[in-house]
């Protein structure tokens, strides 16, 4: 994802014509400057109280502000992984802050972490609220059956958002849930295979 173009908002002018009578009878337009949002820009109505503008983000406009998901820790992180072992994943769970610029304001936007779904590349999925831990504490695991090679996990992150203009300090809710996906480094699924030596034999009496 690529940071916000500011140009999302911004305003184009144009202008509203309405035909009237001259006084021959003869149609003439009198025509209005007037402003238009580009497509897809938030709703900017203006204040009757003569405030200035009401500024508005919407989830699309957030999610251009957020470069990349929560981030993927894999144990082991090697290119190969134990099957019937424990996979050990976690992420990063910490609150993000962007800022961008609407109308000459600057605007600070906070994205939260509120779930993860990880896809472990066999076909199955996990989808909890725990960011997971590392090694002793772990908390999301999970264990292949069959070896394979080039497999990946991706972990796919919901965000909720709010955002304030510069000098409040109150934060406004942003309606609905940004995601974002990323991919692991792809690593081999092996088995471990047991070799007995002739001392080992001996040392058990065979």
């Amino acid at each position: 994802m690529r940071a916000s173009d500011p140009s999302m908002w911004e305003e184009q002018s144009h202008r509203e014509c309405s035909p009237e009578k001259d006084a021959y009878g003869l149609d003439k337009y009198k025509c209005n400057l007037a402003t238009l949002n580009r497509p897809g820009g938030p709703d900017q109505p203006t204040n009757t109280d003569g405030g200035g503008r009401t500024v508005t983000v919407t989830t699309r406009q957030a999610a251009t502000l957020i470069a990349s998901g929560s981030g993927i820790t894999r144990q082991p992180p090697g290119p190969k992984v134990i099957i019937s072992k424990a996979f050990i994943v976690y992420t990063n769970p910490a609150v993000r802050y962007q800022t961008t610029t609407i109308l000459g304001t600057s605007i600070e936007v906070e994205f939260t972490p509120v779930s993860y779904t990880w896809g472990w590349g066999d076909g199955t999925t996990t989808t909890t609220t725990d960011p997971g831990a590392p090694y002793p504490h772990q908390t999301v695991t999970h264990r292949y059956q069959h070896t394979a090679t080039g497999v990946t996990t991706t972990l796919t992150t919901a965000w909720t958002t709010r955002f304030r203009p510069a000098g409040e300090s109150q934060w406004r809710p942003i309606e609905g849930t940004i995601t974002t996906t990323e991919t692991s480094t792809p690593y081999d699924l092996v088995r471990i295979v047991t070799y007995l030596t002739d001392d080992a034999e001996e040392a058990q009496g065979h």
